[in-house]
């Protein structure tokens, strides 16, 4: 165009095309482009995006944020997983040392138990396989929950019983002394004025299944499965066996699965009425191969019984 008077004109060749396309003062249109695609709306020569994008956008940048909080919160991958573990069914279950192979899937480690968080200080991890065997051994850190409480198992592990050795509580002299039984290694008997109990020994965690018991009125034969019999005696004196009817029969029993203890009833005795006096129903051994008492009557010790059993 040009002016009449003044002598001033322009063309399109006097225009400024700008900065060029690598001029950081772009940078500015691109944040407003990428503003402008996220919330659906079309940039500067482009096109709308479709809610599927807009989606997989808004994913990868919430993707993109969280990987970089864990990286600046310094996690390791185990205890992401752990977390994301909690954030998915953390909120229903008690998890504990006994119980946490059944919610996670594959390896996840607990953020108290990985090594990598223990040593965020680079403080030395303790071998808690070893025991604690060495001067700067510690204890292994209890297992808490997000609360800082320490996760007590549902149920209290069951009691270790720890039994004494058999016969451990028997006078084994003073029964003797008395004449109202004997205790020797494999087996141990005492009396009364009607009944006898004999505690045989049988292997430890015999079941009562695998017993092979024989009660005759003069025999015991005991033995497990077919093995060569642990007891085969013939007695002393009369039994009286009975049946499974009979209140007053001769019965035994298993006791901690190390001990078989019989109750048998004497044959002569007063409530029978096969006797007259207390002292014929004494007996002076157990076993036909049994020694004998010295005493050839039996002791006051033994009338006493019966005053026992009356009670």
């Amino acid at each position: 165009a040009g002016g009449s008077g003044g002598g001033f004109s322009c063309g399109w060749d006097d225009v400024d095309d700008g900065p060029a396309e690598d001029d950081p003062s772009w940078h500015a249109f691109d944040e407003l482009r990428d503003a402008e695609e996220t919330s659906g709306k079309p940039g500067a020569g482009g096109r709308k995006l479709t809610r599927k994008e807009r989606e997989k956008k808004r994913d990868e940048e919430q993707l993109r944020e969280a990987r970089e909080s864990i990286r600046k919160r310094g996690w390791t991958e185990n205890e992401v997983k752990w977390r994301s573990w909690l954030a998915r069914r953390g909120h229903d279950v008690m998890v504990n040392d006994w119980n946490l192979y059944r919610h996670i899937d594959g390896e996840c480690t607990p953020p108290s138990r990985d090594p990598f968080w223990l040593n965020a200080n680079d403080k030395p991890l303790p071998d808690y396989e070893a025991g604690n065997d060495g001067p700067n051994e510690e204890a292994e850190p209890p297992m808490t929950n997000l609360m800082g409480e320490v996760i007590k198992p549902k149920y209290e592990p069951p009691r270790i019983r720890t039994l004494p050795a058999l016969w451990s509580d028997v006078d084994g002299a003073r029964l003797a002394e008395e004449c109202l039984g004997r205790k020797a290694e494999a087996y141990c008997w005492r009396q009364t004025t009607s009944m006898v109990y004999l505690e045989v020994r049988v292997p430890e965690g015999t079941p009562a299944r695998d017993l092979r018991v024989e009660m005759r009125p003069s025999h015991l034969r005991v033995s497990v499965g077919s093995a060569a019999p642990l007891l085969d005696e013939e007695l002393h004196m009369r039994i009286y066996v009975g049946s499974n009817a009979d209140d007053q029969s001769s019965v035994w029993e298993l006791q901690d699965r190390r001990c078989l203890v019989f109750h048998l009833v004497k044959w002569h005795r007063l409530e029978a009425g096969n006797v007259r006096d207390a002292s014929r129903t004494w007996w002076r051994q157990c076993f036909a191969s049994e020694e004998p008492f010295e005493n050839k009557v039996p002791t006051n010790a033994y009338y006493d019984t019966r005053k026992e059993e009356r009670r």
